[in-house]
């Protein structure tokens, strides 16, 4: 399979994953706003009936001041009541015996003998009714008063129709007034049914279910007693299938997502495969015309002030950049995968040029930095290995990442510190910073990094991270070795504190071989 087409399949799968999530992420939010719409609907018409039942209950709690003789006033306070509530067309009054006295249209002469009221308080309501005087259905809200009295009003059926009127809400099955306890239709819109196989009644709290409804149909349905009479329920109905069904637009804008993402990522990683490419010749063409070049970053004896080693660090001399940091390149070749041509490079670069100082000096202490994918490449162990065989005191560094997120390299490690090859952890301190791996790991030497080092006099919270790293070493039986020493006192202290090989610009930058053996 070629880059090309492997690109197109990998650009295909991921593209197709995307759509998916895409087209879940819309068919939940989707779903979740059709929701909210059928909630939205029930709350309005919650409202309204709220609204008008709490403003009828107002009048029916001050009844107690309405006279049982029916007298002109009581009549007069009544008709005014139906007047300035659209939602009433009739309020009477009922004696203990279940007498209708009288009326909002005047005193019933003789009395209409009605149901005895209730004795206990609190709004009721019963119904429909046909109201005697205008003959229409009516619903019936009533209040016992103190005096075994009571008083109701009607709400013609009309009123509740308008307020439960299913054609102003979109995608509706019902929407039904019940009764909380039994869940018995008192005001109808739609067709009504209930969850199959499920009770949901009596009904006291806010309810909401999704599922087989015992007509056969999948439904959704939101429920919420009224807060003025919590008797009596609102309940709102959306067939199922208005929650799933995604709309075309949505299909539409999908699609063409998905033709965006899969052509973007096809060039994405075809650009991607040819700044690879690009880059690891740029590398190759850099080592074989050998315009990478080693520095050599020495390790000095505190007390002595003589150098014991040192760090070697690469360095590319560019046609047309100049010098170039590791930062530069570093990360492209662990990317395109010629850094381990690159470390190779380096180490035989390194042999060459520390031949006599390591044959003269054999405690001199060799030091390369090492990634956990290095110690991974059987060429690159191959060339630590004969390295050790030149270099008696070889040291590699790894940063605490590797040591951690490479477990399998924990026998190649055994293996090097088994030849003589001595392991350290670089800017120590900045990463895990676990006692595990320590333990774990065949582990040497510990690097303090250089912002511990520069907190030295300093106050902010990393000065008392420098003497518990120290003091874990100590306890660990671990060598220090302090980078970044750049006053003498941070050297002084470092000094005092047991550590004494240091390695920073107080002491000597890094240096190409011709400097370092000068001061060797």
């Amino acid at each position: 399979m070629t880059d090309r087409i492997k690109n197109i399949v990998v650009a295909w799968l991921i593209s197709s994953l995307l759509f998916g999530l895409l087209a879940i992420f819309v068919y939940v939010q989707q779903k979740d706003a059709a929701k909210q719409s059928v909630q939205a609907a029930s709350e309005l018409i919650r409202l309204e009936l709220d609204t008008q039942l709490r403003n009828i209950d107002r009048f029916l709690k001050q009844a107690e001041q309405l006279n049982q003789a029916c007298d002109g006033r009581t009549i007069s306070l009544m008709r005014e009541q139906v007047f300035v509530n659209p939602a009433l067309s009739e309020i009477g009054i009922v004696d203990q015996s279940g007498r209708l006295l009288c009326n909002s249209f005047g005193r019933l002469e003789p009395a209409v003998q009605t149901t005895e009221p209730i004795k206990q308080p609190g709004l009721r309501y019963h119904g429909p009714i046909i109201t005697d005087f205008l003959q229409v259905p009516a619903f019936v809200l009533a209040r016992t008063r103190s005096d075994g009295f009571e008083v109701n009003a009607l709400l013609p059926t009309s009123w509740l129709s308008d307020t439960l009127d299913i054609t102003r809400h979109k995608n509706l099955a019902f929407i039904a007034l019940l009764d909380g306890d039994t869940g018995v239709p008192i005001f109808l819109r739609g067709q009504y049914t209930l969850p199959l196989g499920e009770v949901i009644f009596p009904m006291r709290d806010e309810t909401e279910f999704e599922g087989g409804f015992d007509d056969g149909t999948q439904k959704y349905i939101f429920a919420r007693p009224l807060a003025a009479l919590p008797q009596l329920t609102i309940m709102v109905a959306s067939d199922a299938k208005q929650l799933s069904t995604i709309k075309p637009v949505w299909l539409l804008t999908l699609l063409l997502l998905y033709c965006a993402s899969l052509v973007g990522l096809t060039m994405l990683l075809n650009h991607y495969d040819r700044r690879v490419l690009s880059s690891r010749a740029l590398l190759l063409g850099a080592i074989s015309r050998q315009e990478l070049f080693n520095v050599y970053q020495p390790l000095v004896d505190a007390t002595t002030r003589e150098v014991v080693g040192v760090e070697v660090l690469i360095r590319w001399q560019h046609p047309l950049e100049g010098e170039l940091s590791p930062a530069y390149f570093i990360p492209e070749a662990e990317r395109d995968g010629s850094i381990q041509e690159l470390s190779v490079y380096q180490i035989e670069k390194a042999l060459s040029e520390l031949r006599t100082i390591v044959q003269s000096r054999h405690n001199f202490k060799v030091s390369f930095n090492v990634n956990g994918y290095l110690l991974t490449c059987p060429d690159y162990l191959k060339m630590l290995h004969q390295a050790n065989e030149v270099i008696p005191q070889l040291t590699i560094e790894l940063t605490e990442r590797d040591v951690l997120s490479q477990a399998q390299i924990h026998s190649v490690l055994q293996s090097l510190v088994e030849q003589g090859v001595e392991i350290a952890i670089d800017d120590f301190g900045t990463g895990y910073s676990g006692l595990h791996y320590l333990q774990s790991f065949s582990i040497d030497l510990l690097k303090i990094d250089q912002t511990f080092v520069a907190s030295i006099g300093m106050d902010n919270l990393q000065s008392p991270v420098l003497n518990a790293v120290i003091e874990m070493a100590n306890k660990l039986d671990k060598k220090l070795i302090a980078e970044g020493v750049e006053t003498a006192h941070q050297a002084e202290y470092l000094s005092r504190q047991g550590v004494t090989t240091h390695q920073g610009w107080y002491y000597y930058k890094a240096m190409p071989i011709h400097e370092l053996k000068q001061i060797c």
